[in-house]
């Protein structure tokens, strides 16, 4: 069997395609004292660390002898490489990490093996012919041809298939969603629950209340704080028992919810960029680290923007809305004004955004939020047909404490402006 070198491009292909591309570190931050050494790829998330080790294997091979044993066979010779190497890697860290040459953090961290298998064919009449076997693994495969080393959870080698990978990054489109799952799939290989393949794990896992765990603790918090008045009902529906159809119907609502969401940001990136222009990093990394649930709820409040009746439309209105993924993020949605000469036109908002914002942190000191959002939305018909057209607006400001003073002051131009 030839064993090749990993193909870079196969690898940056798929991280180029998905968030992924958002966090990876370069090389010269790869090598620094707080990371893990050796690893093909590093993704640092704001609460999470994933190291990438993979192999891509390229073997000859007649047709007439491939088949499933053969198949079977390459696979365990793949994994087992690259369970040796992870094991390398992990013991030469783990004793750097002991003698205080490798910093540690409270982020979580997951080791991430992604595989790939093709196939060369020499043929006299046709010549020679190349493909990619489609394959995944499933517990039975690690229990019986490459046994894991589970003893220590955070070591762990969690392997994927590089299309199963890429296809669950197609399904999973968050940091938080990709690493809420990969701790289901580790708590699933440590505790020895058997599953068919990784496809059918991350149905499972979407049909789970593991999935919307997240969105229920901030809404506890957010409840302790007085903050909302209940939990959604449809949250506390989804994890409950025998639930499934429920389940699979709102996550087919949060997936394409969530595509709409990725339409609406990245058209407004487009716009930054043809102005010449870019949305501030740091705005952008807190908005990709979002979940898919909070991108579903922002994108609902938009599309009941066609139920609203036009005596808003015309003065404009505001909504709130908040993560389901970090407790402390706020946003608030501005539907702005068809009516420009309204306090709350495109026009004056934008303008005026700091000082909304700035009220906006005035209200909620109890408990300060981290991060505040206004989102601005505007709906314009389209010049050639009769569809409307979404666009967005987004200011940031970080929450912070003001001393009661201040916080009167606020109240009291908020009132007087409610005057006018």
């Amino acid at each position: 069997m030839d064993i090749q070198q990993a193909l870079p491009s196969l690898w940056q292909k798929m991280i180029q395609q998905c968030f992924l591309s958002l966090y990876e570190l370069p090389d010269d931050k790869i090598a620094d004292s707080d990371n893990f050494q050796g690893y093909d790829f590093v993704f640092e998330f704001s609460s999470a660390i994933i190291y990438l080790v993979v192999n891509d294997v390229t073997t000859e091979a007649n047709k007439q002898d491939v088949d499933s044993d053969k198949v079977r066979e390459w696979k365990k010779e793949i994994v087992n490489k690259l369970i040796k190497r992870h094991t390398q890697l992990y013991q030469k860290n783990d004793k750097l990490m002991a003698d205080g040459d490798i910093a540690t953090d409270q982020k979580a961290v997951y080791f991430v093996g992604l595989t790939s298998l093709s196939i060369n064919h020499q043929d006299d009449k046709s010549g020679s012919s190349s493909y990619t076997i489609d394959y995944e693994y499933g517990s039975q495969f690690f229990a019986e041809d490459c046994v894991l080393d589970l003893d220590d959870e955070q070591s762990v080698l969690q392997i994927f298939s590089h299309r199963n990978f890429a296809k669950i990054l197609s399904q999973l489109a968050t940091p938080s969603d990709l690493t809420t799952f990969l701790s289901f799939h580790r708590d699933q290989l440590t505790s020895f629950v058997s599953f068919k393949n990784e496809s059918t794990l991350l149905k499972l896992f979407l049909q789970s209340p593991d999935f919307h765990y997240r969105a229920l603790s901030v809404q506890e918090q957010l409840l302790d704080g007085e903050l909302i008045d209940q939990i959604e009902p449809r949250l506390l529906k989804a994890v409950e028992p025998n639930q499934v159809e429920f389940a699979n119907a709102l996550m087919a609502e949060i997936q394409r919810n969530t595509r709409m969401w990725y339409k609406l940001f990245n058209s407004l990136l487009k716009r930054y960029r043809e102005a010449g222009q870019s949305l501030p990093t740091a705005q952008v990394d807190i908005l990709a680290d979002e979940s898919m649930y909070t991108y579903a709820c922002l994108v609902e409040k938009i599309l009941a923007y066609r139920m609203v009746d036009q005596d808003s439309r015309w003065n404009g209105y505001v909504r709130h809305e908040h993560s389901y993924h970090i407790f402390g993020r706020h946003y608030l949605m501005v539907f702005y004004a068809q009516d420009d000469s309204s306090s709350l036109s495109a026009e004056k908002v934008r303008l005026s955004h700091q000082d909304l914002l700035s009220d906006l942190n005035a209200q909620m000191q109890t408990p300060v939020m981290d991060d505040l959002f206004l989102i601005g939305v505007e709906f314009r018909a389209c010049e050639d047909s009769v569809n409307t057209e979404v666009y967005l607006d987004i200011f940031h400001q970080t929450g912070a404490f003001i001393d009661v003073n201040t916080q009167r002051l606020h109240e009291r131009l908020a009132q007087l402006q409610a005057q006018l």
